[in-house]
């Protein structure tokens, strides 16, 4: 590595960091003291306090980075070139007989190498820590949380909920279940007081893979020889003896216990409306098949796989298409550099948003009004990066 190259790197980290730490910074203060009240729902003394908010921060940092990585990236590089030509560098290399494509490489790898840790970091952070990315400022994980209306599992079942404890995976409150005639030969309602979800993977309960609905009535009943059926979908449960106890006071869901087999998981019933933006690839491609992922939801996901998958490409289109911008604007100030770059960002955001917009509505196919703008932006950016005076 050329001395020029290692000086290039060095500024392209230095500008890179200021500018994060600027952004989110002043983000993270306005925040903390606007919220200081909710914070201190959670925990008590000023230690306490600073821990939670410390450690609720903390994680948002892989959040703001997938948020900001690219706009940053771009910010960096300009203020790397700006500050190359104000030291009139550019100029003492031009003359050396370094063109320009050669003189700006650094940085130009240095984009790259941002746009694979955002990769990374949106691939193996933000999921790890995507229940923790998704509370409010006074969650400390204890309180429950509301359901969506309804959710479909892979035969039909329509299941719905009040609320649920993420601690125990219990939905508390009400629980229904409306089975479709496919299921039994009629329509019938299964509605229970709770309902604790088993995961396939439990080896102490003796059923797995569904609902432990305790206080559970059918109707119309179902017959003896359904409920005693160890292959039937729902099946009585006379001996509790290696499930989890119930929530709550056990005199308020007394009565009945059926078990309930069944595709839809506690995170699926649980799940917010955007969780596909906390989710790795994998999590995209298993919500697209799954049934209890409604038509709206897959819609969305259908285009957010893509958008995932071109957003490296977008960000060094971004970069491809301002730098020039820049490089063609010897002399200008620093300042007003910037803020064509700045405006230059705006709009090819503004274009990606009203894209995804469309898509999302249902006017364009979510693959089409992801790859539009790297199909307009593209070669703007390979007709600017042409124009580059060598």
């Amino acid at each position: 590595m050329k001395i020029l190259d290692r000086e290039r790197f060095w500024a392209f980290l230095k500008a890179y960091v200021i500018c994060y730490v600027s952004f989110v910074g002043l983000w993270i203060v306005l925040d903390a003291f606007s919220n200081v009240d909710e914070f201190m729902k959670r925990a008590e003394g000023f230690q306490q306090v600073l821990a939670v908010m410390g450690r609720y921060y903390l994680i948002r940092q892989a959040y703001f980075f997938d948020l900001l990585g690219s706009v940053i990236s771009m910010m960096a590089a300009i203020f790397t070139v700006t500050w190359m030509q104000r030291a009139n560098e550019q100029l003492a290399m031009l003359a050396a007989g370094i063109s320009t494509h050669r003189m700006i490489l650094p940085v130009v790898l240095s984009s790259i190498l941002v746009s694979g840790l955002s990769v990374a970091n949106q691939e193996l952070i933000i999921p790890r820590f995507a229940e923790e990315l998704q509370k409010s400022h006074d969650d400390d994980g204890k309180q429950k949380i509301s359901l969506l209306p309804t959710r479909y599992d892979s035969r039909g079942l329509m299941i719905a909920g009040k609320e649920a404890d993420r601690e125990s995976r219990t939905i508390t409150g009400r629980f229904n279940v409306t089975a479709p005639v496919e299921v039994f030969g009629s329509i019938r309602q299964i509605e229970g007081k709770q309902a604790t979800y088993i995961q396939a993977d439990d080896r102490a309960a003796p059923l797995r893979g569904g609902w432990l609905v305790r206080g559970a009535t059918i109707s119309p009943p179902l017959s003896d020889d359904v409920l005693n059926d160890p292959d039937s979908i729902v099946v009585a449960v006379k001996d509790l003896a290696g499930f989890p106890p119930p929530f709550g006071d056990v005199r308020e869901v007394a009565g009945d216990v059926v078990f309930l087999k069944t595709t839809l998981s506690f995170e699926a019933m649980t799940r917010k409306s955007n969780w596909y933006q906390y989710g790795s690839m994998i999590d995209l491609v298993n919500g697209l098949v799954d049934p209890a992922t409604d038509a709206s939801d897959r819609n969305d996901v259908t285009m957010y796989i893509h958008v995932r998958l071109l957003r490296p490409f977008l960000a060094l289109t971004l970069m491809f298409m301002t730098l020039p911008l820049v490089l063609g604007g010897y002399g200008r100030n620093m300042f007003v550099n910037l803020g064509y770059a700045l405006g230059n960002s705006a709009i090819f955001y503004g274009v990606c948003l009203f894209s995804q917009y469309l898509g999302s509505s249902g006017v364009l196919d979510p693959p089409l009004a992801a790859w539009l703008p790297l199909f307009c932006f593209a070669m703007l950016a390979t007709y600017r990066w042409g124009q580059i005076r060598t």
